[in-house]
């Protein structure tokens, strides 16, 4: 979740009359991945991915958040988990994954999205597969993973 003052500048940002809330009107003190809080393949890795960074990132539901949030529509968030990092640059599918992992202490999964020929162009389309199929990839996580 969110920081308390964070949300409470959430809160005063989208209050009637005023602009979409952008990466000029809040602040994080970390790095915040919002992902999609209805889907139940998201919250799995949310909850595997929560243990792995510990106290390094929040993670919040689009659901959570006001549409236009760091200038990222909420039917962009339904599509793709998004990173913002503490400097207000959003990262959003493979990339943020990419990113998380190498916060977690997992950057080779980074270094080879960026240094790798083609590595970013297929994480992204996996990345896409999986979006577009969240059930069945859930189901598939479930069966080999079991537990978050």
């Amino acid at each position: 979740m969110l920081q308390l003052a964070t949300m409470a500048a959430i809160r005063m940002a989208t209050s009637s009359a005023t602009p979409p809330v952008s990466a000029h009107t809040i602040k994080i003190k970390l790095p915040a991945l919002v992902y999609d809080g209805a889907c139940s393949f998201c919250k799995y890795w949310i909850s595997r991915w929560r243990r792995l960074t510990q106290n390094k990132v929040q993670y919040v539901p689009y659901q959570e958040v006001p549409d236009g949030f760091y200038g990222i529509r909420h039917a962009q968030f339904k599509k793709s988990v998004y990173l913002i990092t503490v400097y207000g640059r959003p990262l959003h599918a493979a990339a943020a994954v990419a990113a998380l992992l190498q916060l977690s202490g997992y950057g080779t999964w980074h270094w080879l999205y960026h240094r790798i020929p083609l590595a970013g162009k297929l994480a992204e389309a996996g990345y896409r597969i999986v979006a577009n199929h969240r059930n069945f990839f859930y189901k598939l996580t479930r069966l080999f993973f079991r537990n978050a």
